[in-house]
């Protein structure tokens, strides 16, 4: 399958102490040749709708494409050459399955819906785009963090209502001047933290186990970016108004912001999470959200969240 991608080479990793990770990178090695069909003779299945764009250059590269409303996964998976995948979870089962599957090219950078050592066993190829959407998803990491400080969602709820409002009992907080701190230093982060530090005067704190030194770092290809990096994530929680969260999904960053974490945080801060919905312990954190000002637990901490990630998707 012709595709301008790259493919993963599994390896077990060397045991580590939570404190010492390896560092993690977004880039899948590249296939070789002769792992990939040439498109003009492949059939694809795209099992979630795409940007309708997308799907039309497609079928100009492909033998075939076959969109979810045509055919069933059922239908579709013994025909199939690659899949483009979205958030698709691909288990075992699925590759298990008879079939002519060659290849998964995922629409993204996370590949933790996809079952690794299987691919690994069937020799599937794994595709990534690291790096392709990081601008849209930053934007909308300012955006989620605005409309939260702001109440927009709140105050467009109640007027819409018939509430009288004074805006003078209804305010929100400005961004500028708060120090972020960031859990993850992706490309994702690093461009929404350009956003907060250049438009807003923020400070930029940073907290990411499975990053190498050197990122964000003067010798960055990307040039230098003022912060600080933390080495542990409750060195950074009691210093920071905001805490957004761009992290990849590990067996370390599973439930990482629960009850612990939330109340380490500074008082009257917030929450914005761009990452997984498992990195964040929901049941926790609704219960911190519920908190009164101040209760037989202590002070509440979290002002507010935002989510564009959730444990079940699509959220219910």
């Amino acid at each position: 399958m012709d595709l301008p991608a790259v493919k993963l080479t599994i390896t077990s990793p060397s045991p580590t102490t939570p404190s010492d990770p390896p560092p993690v990178s977004p880039y899948l090695p590249t296939p070789p040749p002769e792992a990939l069909l040439p498109s003009s003779l492949a059939a694809v299945y795209v099992p979630t709708p795409i940007h309708p764009t997308a799907l039309a250059y497609a079928k100009t590269k492909f033998a075939r494409v076959i969109p979810s409303h045509e055919m069933s996964p059922e239908e579709a998976w013994p025909l199939t050459n690659g899949v483009i995948c979205r958030a698709n979870l691909i288990t075992r089962e699925m590759l298990d399955k008879e079939g002519k599957l060659m290849g998964l090219a995922i629409v993204g950078v996370g590949y933790d819906s996809i079952d690794i050592e299987g691919c690994k066993e069937k020799g599937v190829t794994l595709m990534n785009c690291p790096g392709e959407n990081s601008q849209v998803v930053a934007e909308l990491t300012l955006s989620l963090t605005l409309a939260l400080l702001r109440r927009v969602p709140e105050l467009d709820r109640r007027l819409r209502a018939g509430e009288t409002m004074l805006s003078i009992n209804n305010l929100g907080r400005t961004l500028r001047g708060k120090v972020v701190g960031m859990v993850g230093i992706s490309a994702t982060a690093r461009r929404a933290a350009a956003i907060f530090h250049h438009a807003f005067d923020c400070t930029i704190r940073t907290f990411s186990p499975t990053s190498p030194p050197t990122r964000w770092s003067p010798s960055h290809p990307s040039g230098p970016l003022p912060h600080t990096r933390h080495s542990s994530l409750s060195s950074m929680l009691p210093l920071i108004d905001i805490l957004t969260l761009h992290c990849p999904l590990t067996p370390s960053s599973r439930n990482m912001i629960s009850t612990g974490q939330l109340r380490m945080m500074k008082k009257g801060s917030v929450l914005v999470n761009l990452s997984r919905g498992v990195v964040v312990d929901e049941v926790a954190l609704a219960d911190e959200l519920r908190r009164e000002q101040n209760d037989d637990a202590g002070v509440r901490r979290v002002w507010g969240a935002a989510s564009d990630v959730f444990v079940v998707e699509p959220i219910r």
